[in-house]
């Protein structure tokens, strides 16, 4: 009599780990487990950050969901840490409603195993850039939070002159590295 193989155990989101305490009890694949080496933007998530970068108001910010491949983060959904329309009364760069962003990490992960909560981005208020040590300082405030390691990145966008920068952060150590970000080309339908 044959038997059937053993599915690979699934891997708990990090939003789950995050918000309810849960645990992975398994190593991630070998392909998941490498930093980040280089972003990979799709149009969709590009158009999504710009459309946040020219909404006037103080800081915003929220998770990226995408997928890990080596040293590949493809970011497919960009999402605010705060559902639509609520103002938060955290005049902080990173606040998070715990309760919206493990129902849309639910949702994206439920439906697609191979995506997860991979990065964090970060718009300055008035679409600022930013200087060296802001990046620096929000790069640190991101590490408190638990928004950014070895293997999670930050990614910030602002405008400088007439164009509009991204910029992406990991933590090596206790180094701030940069990491090449990149947009897709638009998918046809």
């Amino acid at each position: 009599m044959a038997q059937s193989p053993v599915p690979p155990p699934s891997q708990i989101s990090r939003a789950r780990q995050r918000f309810l305490g849960l645990t992975n009890n398994h190593p991630p694949p070998e392909t998941q487990a490498q930093p980040p080496e280089i972003i990979e933007l799709t149009m969709e998530v590009h158009r999504r950050l710009l459309a946040q970068l020219y909404a006037p108001g103080e800081f915003r910010s929220g998770p990226l969901f995408g997928s890990r491949n080596s040293g590949v983060r493809r970011i497919t959904q960009a999402s605010r840490g705060v559902p639509p329309g609520l103002i938060s009364n955290d005049s902080g760069a990173f606040h998070l409603d715990a309760r919206y962003v493990l129902g849309l990490s639910d949702i994206l992960t439920d439906s697609d195993s191979e995506i997860d909560w991979v990065g964090h981005w970060l718009i300055a208020p008035h679409g600022h850039l930013g200087s060296v040590q802001e990046h620096l300082d929000w790069m640190r405030q991101a590490q408190t939070q638990a928004l950014a390691d070895e293997d999670i990145f930050l990614l910030t966008l602002g405008r400088e002159e007439e164009s509009v920068e991204y910029r992406a952060f990991i933590l090596q150590g206790q180094r701030v590295t940069n990491v090449p970000v990149v947009f897709l080309p638009a998918q046809e339908k």
